[in-house]
């Protein structure tokens, strides 16, 4: 074969390629697989109590909802709730998020990280901050989530 049927056939060739992958991108739509993909929609609360012999470690609560795949929440703490930010749900059910430090209201709010997983109906979870032990608990879906 000489230089010039090689450079035709090898440009051909990526032209397929490119054809071929944009097609199956054009018809396969991107959906979740694994447990993430059967979360229904619903209102998670899990809530915790104070730590005894801690003024800063007090009684908690964090809602996550799920409403046509979009997952949000928010950590009550104290009078106060500040929005999980970056959540992000992940194939395999395990989720992660966090909430900014600053004013809320008259109140200080800490820096949270929620991180978590769901398992059918059920999501356990772990809030942690910088000043109090990691904090667990667990939930059963509530319907709702619109």
């Amino acid at each position: 074969m000489d230089r010039r049927r090689w450079t035709v056939f090898r440009g051909t060739s990526c032209f397929l390629i490119i054809v071929v992958c944009a097609s199956i991108v054009s018809v396969s739509p991107v959906r979740a697989v694994g447990p993430a993909a059967e979360i229904a929609d619903g209102i998670w609360t899990v809530q915790g109590r104070a730590i005894h012999g801690t003024r800063r470690c007090g009684d908690w609560l964090v809602r996550l909802t799920n409403a046509r795949g979009q997952l949000s929440g928010v950590v009550s703490l104290a009078r106060s709730s500040v929005p999980i930010q970056n959540l992000m749900l992940q194939p395999d059910g395990t989720f992660s998020g966090t909430t900014r430090a600053g004013l809320t209201g008259s109140r200080h709010a800490r820096a949270y990280k929620v991180t978590g997983k769901f398992s059918g109906d059920t999501v356990s979870l772990t809030l942690k901050d910088s000043m109090c032990p990691p904090r667990s608990g667990t939930a059963i879906r509530q319907a709702g989530g619109a």
